[in-house]
């Protein structure tokens, strides 16, 4: 067999090894002692092994993988046929995720000439699952309607520059969850996210709590400013915080220090700002409850988020996305809403957005023990629930039979 698999990689065929080498998966070529007679370029790369150095080694020894100690596919019916997933171990103890595809080569007469090992490196399928999983949960921004899909595109671009961001739009629609999602998607990911709620409290107090302060002796309490440093600092409800603060963030963003209570030098700061407001920011400078300077600062990058009854098209799709999330939560077999159910949540308007829809969702499944959200599931004061109640849920619960709506 070696003679014959030596002749694939002889000067008769010399374009073998380069036909591997350009190959986007990693290849390596076994003898039929499973030793290493050749690595692809691509699997070079994935293991920071050279062929030249791994040539006649034991493929366990280069392609280190759980499928080495839980059953070599080899062993397995000649190794031919189906690919696994598992992970392989490379020089650097780097654990990469790939699949693997043992392939037998036999010449015309059917004997074995080599055996291949087809190794894909599988981590940006799981990166890629890792950030939809991330984007189903209870917790993340989520919307299938344009202006949604138009602001989440963005998410990404904007969050790579360090440029105060400010967040527009009613309360219940995201804002929090859109300041986060920006710093997740930021280079500022692995440094702290510090929120602070501008709401009312005692100026000293806010004061303190946002600059920090410096004792007599020196010794200092590190405000919000100072516990966001590399990171981002998001400011919710900005126009809640007095205009005599908002000055002081104006000169903040201006020479990116801050001058703790009690100090009497100021200190150098890296963060990046974010604020939000749940008011129209025009009508917040007409009414003097936010300065005109720094609402010109804070709007380098403005983001805002539609209610949820400008986006019709969410509803339904946010409504399916919470009742998955609350029935895994609640251990049910929830399985959708019936179309009365449906139809009064679509009529409607949602006043609280998307917070309102979750919690009536999550209320829903919970008081719900069969498959089928009913009107009867539906929280009371949402509108015609009680009159459109159908009689089912013990019915479905008895007979085990899914209620129709």
């Amino acid at each position: 067999m070696k003679t014959r698999m030596a002749a694939l990689f002889a000067s008769e065929r010399p374009d073998l090894p380069a036909l591997l080498d350009d190959l986007p998966v990693g290849v390596a070529v076994l003898d039929g002692e499973g030793r290493v007679r050749f690595l692809n370029k691509t699997l070079e790369s994935l293991t920071g092994f050279a062929r030249e150095d791994v040539r006649g080694l034991p493929c366990r020894h280069v392609l280190r993988s759980r499928a080495c100690v839980q059953g070599c596919p080899w062993a397995r019916s000649e190794g031919e046929g189906g690919s696994l997933e598992t992970d392989l171990i490379n020089r650097h103890r780097r654990r990469i995720a790939v699949r693997l595809t043992p392939v037998l080569l036999r010449d015309a007469e059917g004997r074995e000439l080599a055996r291949l090992e087809i190794i894909e490196d599988l981590t940006p399928i799981k990166e890629m699952e890792d950030r939809l999983s991330q984007a189903a949960g209870p917790g993340q921004m989520v919307g299938r309607s344009q202006a949604m899909e138009k602001l989440l595109r963005l998410v990404p671009v904007i969050a790579q520059s360090d440029s105060p961001v400010l967040i527009t739009g009613e309360t219940g629609t995201g804002k929090d969850l859109l300041a986060e999602a920006v710093h997740r998607a930021s280079p500022r990911s692995r440094e702290p996210f510090v929120r602070f709620s501008c709401g009312p409290m005692p100026e000293e107090l806010l004061e303190a709590d946002l600059f920090g302060r410096r004792g007599s002796g020196g010794e200092g309490r590190p405000g919000r400013f100072q516990q966001a440093h590399n990171g981002t600092l998001y400011l919710s409800e900005i126009a809640d915080l007095p205009v005599q603060q908002q000055a002081r963030l104006v000169r903040c963003l201006d020479e990116r220090a801050i001058l703790p209570v009690g100090a009497d030098k100021p200190v150098r700061v890296n963060v990046r700002l974010i604020a939000s407001t749940n008011a129209d920011p025009e009508a917040l400078i007409r009414s003097g409850r936010l300065r005109e300077d720094l609402f010109h600062r804070l709007a380098a990058v403005r983001l805002h988020l539609p209610p949820l009854r400008q986006r019709g098209e969410d509803v339904s799709f946010l409504l399916q996305h919470f009742l998955g999330v609350y029935a895994a939560r609640f251990k049910k077999s929830i399985v959708g809403f019936s179309p009365k159910a449906l139809r009064l949540l679509s009529a409607y308007s949602f006043p609280g957005n998307v917070r309102e829809l979750k919690n009536i969702v999550e209320f829903a499944a919970m008081v719900c023990s069969g498959e089928t959200i009913l009107p009867a599931h539906l929280p009371a004061h949402l509108p015609g629930a009680h009159d459109a109640a159908e009689p089912a849920p013990k019915t479905a619960r008895k007979t085990g039979r899914k209620a129709k709506g």
